[in-house]
């Protein structure tokens, strides 16, 4: 709990929460066994992305935080487990940029050189919280745990807003239906960036057919200046930060 980010609303920063930490954890797991947890204020905020767009955020509580961080440790490998394709990387737990440019370069040398590069048009937005919870059902079948959670995105703007502890998580759970409509192919997604890598042009384009339409069964479109089929790359320019 060492931590430099920002006091959430009620200007409680994390030197603060570790004051009498031991008290502020068994009140606050008392409160999520016996369901009277509810979040506190949100505040609103803004990053500005490496290419110069401002994206609005929100920032928890401190003690929401925790509550966050909480609920992601606890699901997380259960998706790895049952949702999460080997090809997936980014918000995962070693697997990084890296692990996408070794997967890429693997099918490129194998002759694999026309690619699919498909950057998603804000995989955080547009989902309800019913559908996020019904997305998680599918892997949690704990109803408890799924109420937490519900109690959690229901004060948010957005259930995969940015900003909250969730919405990494939340956006692999999104996709990973995607990633099961086209794993077919040789494929390799870091984030909200997929490539899929094929041997022809005729084969590219039925590819970026088939993920388009695997996007649009979860509202999602492919972003229309940043997804392009390629004739031919090199793994390093795949998965920039810049899309």
């Amino acid at each position: 709990m060492r931590r430099a980010s920002s006091p959430g609303a009620d200007g409680l920063s994390w030197a603060g929460f570790r004051s009498g930490l031991r008290e502020r954890l068994e009140e606050l797991a008392e409160q999520l066994r016996d369901g009277t947890w509810q979040p506190g204020p949100l505040r609103a905020s803004h990053v500005v992305a490496y290419t110069g767009k401002r994206i609005d955020t929100v920032i928890p509580t401190v003690r929401d935080r925790v509550v966050h961080r909480a609920m992601r440790r606890a699901i997380e490998p259960v998706l790895d487990a049952s949702a999460l394709a080997p090809w997936v990387s980014g918000f995962r737990r070693g697997r990084n940029r890296l692990t996408s440019v070794r997967q890429a370069a693997a099918h490129l040398d194998q002759g694999r050189t026309w690619v699919v590069d498909v950057d998603v048009q804000q995989a955080s937005a547009g989902a309800t919280t019913d559908e996020v919870i019904d997305w998680l059902a599918e892997h949690v079948y704990d109803g408890t745990f799924l109420a937490r959670v519900r109690t959690a995105l229901n004060v948010l703007p957005d259930p995969i807003a940015p900003g909250c502890g969730l919405s990494p998580l939340l956006i692999n759970l999104r996709l990973s239906q995607v990633d099961a409509k086209v794993n077919g192919f040789s494929a390799v997604r870091f984030a909200d960036n997929y490539c899929l890598f094929t041997s022809s042009r005729h084969e590219a384009d039925a590819a970026y057919d088939a993920l388009t339409e695997a996007l649009a069964t979860v509202g999602l479109h492919a972003h229309p200046d940043k997804s392009r089929i390629r004739p031919s790359a090199h793994a390093e320019d795949l998965f920039l930060i810049s899309g």
